[in-house]
C-alpha cells in the first residue's frame, strides 16, 4: 500500500471516529458546553480528535448560519488540511437545529465591533481601513490594511491583525478565491475605506469574474517554441478541494505546421480526445488546463485521490489510445498549474 493510501486510511478512520463520538455522546457535550460555558476537559477532548484527523486541524464553534450553533474544522489557509476538513464535513450528519458543520472558518464581521488588547494596546477594530487594488488579469483583489494604532505595535503583529481582519470580514474561502496580497500599512492610503466595505468590493468582484470559462493565450516567446495555453478561469482550487491529485496527460501528434502546432486535421482530433476524457471522467474529476507546444499537447487534470475510480478512469482512457503518457502528482492547492491561473 502507498504512503497516500496508507494515509487516506488513517484520515478516513479518524473522522468516523469522530462522528460516531459525536452521534453518540459529543453533540450532547458540547451543546451543554456552549449553553453553561463550562467546556472542563471537552476542549482537550475535541482538540484530540480533530488533530488525529490532521495535526495542523484546529476547531471552533460559533453561531450557525441556519442552525443556532456551528462546529468548524479549519486547516488555517492549508490546501492540504483544507481537503480533510472537506472530508469531515462531508461525513457529517445532516445538521440539525442545535448543529451545522462547515469545513472552513466562516465570516464574521461582528468582529469589527471588539476592541482587542494588543501589546498592551486597545484597538477599537472598527476604526480599520482597507485599500483595495484589483488585478483584472488574476481575477484577485490585493488588500492593503490601516489602523491608527499600526504606529504602535511591532510589524508582526501588524500583518497578524490584517490577515486577521481580512478573514473575518470574508472567511476563509473567500480569502483563498479572491484575495491576493494581504499587506498592513501605518499611514492611512488616500484611497482607503472603511474596512467595512471589503465584502460589498468582493462581492461586486465575484459577480463579475465568478462565471467560469475558457481563455486562450499564446505563451511562446522569440527564442523558443511557440506555446498555446488554453485554461478555465478564474481556476481556484478552493471550489474543488477534495480534486487533490494533479494528472498531467501528454499527448504528441505527429502532424504538425512549421511552429509545432497541431495542423488542422490533429487540432481536430485533439478536441474529440479532450471531449471524450471530459466525459469518462464525468463528475469525477476536471480538465482545466492544457499546453500545446513542439508536437505535444499536455492535458492537465485534477481527481480525487482517494477515489481510485478517477485515476484508474484516465489511466484506462490513456491506455487505448496511442501517443499518450500519464504523470499523476498529489498537488492540493493546484500549485502545479499556478502559471495557468
Amino acid at each position: 500500500m502507498s504512503i497516500q493510501r496508507r494515509n487516506a486510511t488513517v484520515h478516513t478512520y479518524a473522522i468516523s471516529a469522530f462522528w460516531r463520538w459525536w452521534s453518540a455522546e459529543g453533540a450532547g457535550h458540547l451543546s451543554r458546553a456552549v449553553t453553561t460555558g463550562d467546556y472542563r476537559d471537552l476542549s482537550d477532548t475535541l482538540d484530540g480528535m480533530v488533530k488525529a484527523i490532521g495535526p495542523g486541524l484546529g476547531w471552533q464553534n460559533g453561531p450557525g448560519i441556519r442552525a443556532r450553533h456551528q462546529l468548524c474544522v479549519s486547516g488555517g489557509g492549508d490546501p492540504g488540511l483544507r481537503v480533510l476538513a472537506e472530508r469531515w464535513r462531508r461525513a457529517a450528519p445532516p445538521p440539525t437545529p442545535m448543529w451545522e458543520f462547515a469545513g472552513a472558518r466562516q465570516p464574521q464581521p461582528g468582529m469589527l465591533a471588539v476592541t482587542l488588547e494588543v501589546a498592551g494596546e486597545s484597538i477599537n477594530l472598527g476604526l480599520s481601513r482597507a485599500s483595495v487594488t484589483l488585478d483584472v488579469e488574476r481575477a484577485r483583489a490585493h488588500v492593503i490594511v490601516h489602523h491608527p494604532a499600526f504606529t504602535r505595535v511591532t510589524p508582526g503583529y501588524r500583518h497578524q491583525l490584517s490577515r486577521l481582519l481580512v478573514d473575518w470580514l470574508l472567511g476563509e474561502d473567500n480569502v483563498q478565491r479572491w484575495i491576493g496580497a494581504i499587506s498592513a500599512a501605518e499611514t492611512e492610503p488616500p484611497d482607503s475605506l472603511p474596512a467595512t466595505a471589503l465584502p460589498e468590493i468582493i462581492e461586486a468582484m465575484a459577480a463579475r469574474y465568478a462565471p467560469i470559462g475558457w481563455t486562450l493565450k499564446d505563451a511562446g516567446t522569440s527564442s523558443g517554441p511557440r506555446t498555446i495555453i488554453r485554461a478555465l478561469r478564474p481556476l481556484r482550487w478552493v471550489d474543488h478541494p477534495l480534486l487533490d491529485l494533479h494528472t498531467a496527460i501528454q499527448v504528441g501528434y505527429p502532424q504538425t505546421r512549421p511552429d509545432g502546432l497541431p495542423d488542422y486535421d490533429e487540432a481536430i482530433d485533439l478536441h474529440r480526445l479532450e471531449e471524450d476524457l471530459t466525459a469518462a471522467l464525468g463528475p469525477r474529476g476536471m480538465l482545466v488546463a492544457t499546453q500545446t507546444s513542439n508536437d505535444q499537447r499536455i492535458l492537465h487534470c485534477y481527481t480525487d485521490s482517494e477515489d481510485q475510480n478517477g485515476q484508474d478512469t484516465i489511466d484506462r482512457f490513456a491506455g487505448t489510445r496511442p501517443h499518450i503518457e500519464v504523470t499523476h502528482t498529489h498537488d492540493p492547492g493546484w500549485t502545479l498549474i499556478n502559471p495557468f491561473t
